[in-house]
């Protein structure tokens, strides 16, 4: 079993490689673990984005399946991007919560941006699991994958990935109070092409 140590998790099947750029304050709370697909080829197309900072995420599967930490778990990551409505997208709203989102959502004069950012705004006050998880509550693993621009498609992800996403999800099931209930795709829980990590399997 993995061990966690000053925000890294020690293990012989993790590689560490933290870019302290893409980490962006304490994280205090986890709630929840959200899926991705890099849009790239190799791991260090995503290494090389890293190291100028910015977005990323706190774990990276490779196409071998090689696992690498690349932001400590007591830090934030900025993965997640706005946030969809959970009950308008689950189907599960009271009267009042739909009324609230589809206002929101389909306000009248406003770009979709804009719409897009107040619903954000609103759901992020909700306490979790009202709402899906946040860069403040959640970790992300990122996979690599290409995305098709003319297909919309972003790449299968191998067994040699899936083999390793299962690893590392059930790893940090034992060090964090996370079901598989608290485990998204990224497409699910905010505005991402429906393809990515579709084939992620945990």
């Amino acid at each position: 079993m993995s061990t966690l140590k000053q925000g890294l998790l020690l293990d012989p099947k993790i590689t560490q490689k933290v870019f302290s750029g893409i980490e962006h304050g304490s994280l205090n709370k986890i709630n929840a673990l959200v899926i991705h697909q890099t849009g790239a080829n190799t791991a260090q197309q995503t290494f090389n984005s890293y190291a100028k900072g910015g977005h990323g995420a706190h774990f990276l599967i490779d196409k071998q399946g090689v696992i690498y930490q690349t932001a400590r778990v007591t830090q934030k990551a900025y993965h997640v991007g706005k946030i969809k409505s959970k009950c308008y997208e689950s189907k599960s709203c009271t009267k009042v919560q739909l009324q609230n989102a589809t206002q929101l959502l389909f306000q009248k004069g406003l770009s979709y941006s804009s719409r897009i950012t107040n619903l954000h705004n609103h759901e992020k006050s909700k306490p979790y699991p009202d709402r899906f998880p946040l860069n403040s509550d959640s970790l992300g693993i990122e996979i690599v994958g290409s995305y098709d621009k003319l297909k919309k498609q972003y790449e299968a992800i191998s067994p040699l990935q899936n083999s390793s996403l299962k690893w590392l999800v059930s790893e940090l099931y034992t060090h964090f109070q996370i079901t598989t209930a608290d485990v998204y795709r990224h497409p699910e829980v905010s505005y991402k092409m429906a393809t990515e990590a579709s084939s992620a399997q945990w």
